[in-house]
């Protein structure tokens, strides 16, 4: 794509509390036409970003404000474009050009460069970068190279329609006299063949609800004749300026109705199933192939587990209260307690008191839960009544039909129901294994070397820590639903905030043009510019504070 033009111009970004801005910087020899930038100004359009002139270091710099908004090259990164949004893009650049002249400005001073068209990511609107200078160029060459390399190489395109709309611009791009005026008129048709058809999905769903004012006659009205009989129209109500309509009577003779004398029914006498001798019939709930679920819930009941005390714990209490019990009567027994001048009886009340009190702090921090295990016992015992089970279920008699016996061989069909399918389950199943176990749930589960640790985002404001997985090597934050990775419940983050991006075993952080800004370690970035991040960096986007965590490998 033919873009020699913009060689001259040195773009950058800038941010500030006010928002993020494109500065564009042009050389103070150029000629700036001073009055189309007045004309934006005082006329407003969502389709061209309002600019600003300031002269610094003897060169000019148009300043674009971009807040919210996103370079087409970095919508396309993640977005699939779909028919109708190619057209809504394309439809807005070509009407855009072609306005520019009822505002005196030129259709060759727009910039038709994915870099730097912008998008709403929420209306989906385009706005265009203008220069308000003098260009001599040829714009019908540059947006037709422009809409050739898109199609082809820039963007991925959903081609779901059944119209061929790609191929029909790609058509139209390839005359020699193309022009943008006939771009645009092809997009208008593509439009309102869309249009068209949302109104006739609409039409025909209304169609399908009840006409309360004029309701359908075969619903509410009686039938002009009704087997023979007539009945006149005059006595139905009908609504004013309306003439009844009045059905023609055929010149055949008119047939007489038979009343219709509805047949009794009688029920038929149930008719006992033969029992033929030596065939043996399954009883329900009774076979190894459908449980028995009425009558054996031990299966659904969960498992009790019954805790115990290490023993080691036991065994270091009991040498505790051994040494206690011998230091008291050691203690009764010495003559330490004579100088008390008590009786014995106090001696032994207070000696046992303390005996006590101690004990009971002992047991207290030695019987806590940290120190129980599951009852071996108990698991043991547990799995021999899972094994009985499951054997007492293997040597249940399994139904098997005797097919020269049977009633199915004697062309008897057999009551429909739960016995008929039984049989037919049994047949198709006597050659097949029955897998009673399918999963072994008490086998560790291996992680595969693949699932590696990610780095996260740790959140600082929220007191519940709140933590972004970044999971993806362009990992987008924002509000807006669908267009972003991680969505944040604070309306001060911008609908798409900021990009979090892997390359190469390290990180960086870009700011999408957001209003309040993204900040790392309390200084604000450029818009459009990545910053590497690195371990335990603040991060901030708009007012929420996180701590970015590489975990350990």
């Amino acid at each position: 794509m033919d873009h020699g033009y913009l060689e001259r111009f040195e773009f950058d970004y800038e941010s500030d509390a006010s928002g993020s801005f494109l500065i564009v910087n042009a050389d103070a020899d150029e000629k700036v036409l001073t009055y189309q930038i007045e004309m934006i100004k005082n006329n407003p359009n969502k389709n061209i970003l309002p600019v600003s002139l300031i002269q610094k270091d003897s060169k000019y710099q148009f300043r674009y404000s971009i807040t919210s908004s996103l370079a087409l090259s970095q919508y396309l990164k993640r977005n699939k474009l779909k028919r109708d949004e190619f057209i809504d893009i394309f439809y807005d650049i070509t009407k855009t050009i072609l306005d520019s002249k009822s505002y005196l400005l030129s259709d060759k001073a727009f910039i038709i460069n994915k870099e730097y068209i912008y998008i709403n990511p929420d209306s989906m609107e385009v706005a265009l970068v203008y220069l308000p200078l003098n260009f001599d160029i040829n714009i019908n060459e540059i947006l037709k190279n422009f809409t050739i390399n898109f199609i082809m190489y820039g963007s991925n395109i959903e081609e779901s329609s059944n119209d061929n709309f790609i191929q029909r611009i790609l058509y139209l791009l390839k005359s020699d006299t193309f022009n943008i005026l006939e771009l645009n008129n092809l997009l208008r048709e593509l439009k309102a063949k869309r249009e068209t058809a949302q109104m006739d999905v609409h039409q025909h769903s209304d169609k399908n609800l009840p006409d309360v004012e004029n309701p359908s006659p075969n619903i509410l009205e009686p039938k002009a004749f009704i087997q023979g009989s007539e009945t006149t129209k005059s006595s139905v109500k009908r609504p004013e300026n309306k003439k009844p309509v009045t059905a023609k009577p055929e010149a055949t003779k008119p047939k007489t109705c038979r009343p219709q004398i509805p047949k009794p029914q009688i029920p038929k006498p149930k008719v006992p199933k033969p029992q033929i001798p030596g065939s043996r019939m399954p009883k329900p709930r009774t076979n190894a192939l459908i449980p028995n679920t009425k009558n054996d819930n031990t299966a659904s009941r969960p498992r009790e587990i019954k805790m115990r005390y290490k023993t080691s714990v036991i065994v270091l209490g009991g040498i505790l209260q051994g040494i206690m019990l011998f230091c008291s009567i050691l203690l009764l027994t010495s003559g330490v307690m004579d100088s008390l001048e008590n009786d014995m009886a106090i001696n032994i009340i207070g000696v046992g008191m303390l005996v006590g009190a101690a004990s009971y702090l002992v047991w207290k921090t030695l019987l806590v839960e940290k120190n129980k295990v599951e009852n071996i016992s108990t698991i043991k015992k547990s799995s021999a009544v899972a094994k009985q089970q499951l054997d007492g279920q293997k040597k249940e008699p399994v139904f098997v039909p005797d097919r020269k016996n049977s009633p199915l061989a004697e062309g008897i069909k057999p009551e429909r129901g739960r016995e008929q399918s039984l049989a037919v389950n049994l047949f198709k199943a006597a050659d097949r294994t029955v897998i009673i176990q399918p999963k072994d749930y008490n086998k560790t589960m291996f992680l595969s070397s693949k699932e590696k640790a990610y780095p996260y985002l740790e959140g600082k404001n929220s007191s519940a820590r709140e933590k972004i997985i970044i999971n993806r090597s362009n990992f987008i934050i924002g509000r807006l639903p669908g267009k972003a990775d991680y969505i944040s419940k604070n309306n001060a983050v911008g609908k798409v905030h900021a990009e979090i991006i892997s390359r190469d075993g390290c990180y960086f952080v870009k700011d999408l043009n957001s209003l309040n800004g993204t900040f790392i370690n309390a200084k604000r970035l450029t818009s459009n510019m990545e910053y590497e991040i690195k371990n335990n960096d603040i991060i901030t986007f708009a007012n929420s504070e996180y701590v970015f965590i590489i975990p350990d490998v």
